[in-house]
């Protein structure tokens, strides 16, 4: 096998994990409930902000022991929350 064929290789494989990963993302973004790992990584931030959200009332939760739970209604309720309009829309509405 030449270099140019592993290389090639190499990149298809790279290529087929980002489209699993894609997939499994896709997968959670379809699910009822969240857990404290699944939404941290779905949305890309840490315990830390979690934590401070649910502190601050601001993300709906069930807590099931030491378990905390969060309902897609009350993610998706948080994200349009705090959703920002682009420019375009605002001046549209004017």
């Amino acid at each position: 096998m030449t270099p140019s064929e592993r290389l090639d290789i190499a990149r298809q494989l790279e290529r087929l994990a980002d489209e699993v990963k894609d997939l499994k993302m896709g997968l959670n973004a379809h699910k009822p409930v969240y857990t404290n790992a699944e939404l941290m990584k779905l949305l890309d931030i840490s315990t830390a902000t979690l934590k401070k959200w649910r502190d601050a009332g601001l993300l709906g939760y069930s807590q099931v022991g030491d378990t905390y739970l969060y309902r897609k209604e009350d993610v998706e309720e948080f994200l349009l929350g705090i959703h920002h309009n682009s420019l375009t829309q605002c001046k549209s509405r004017r």
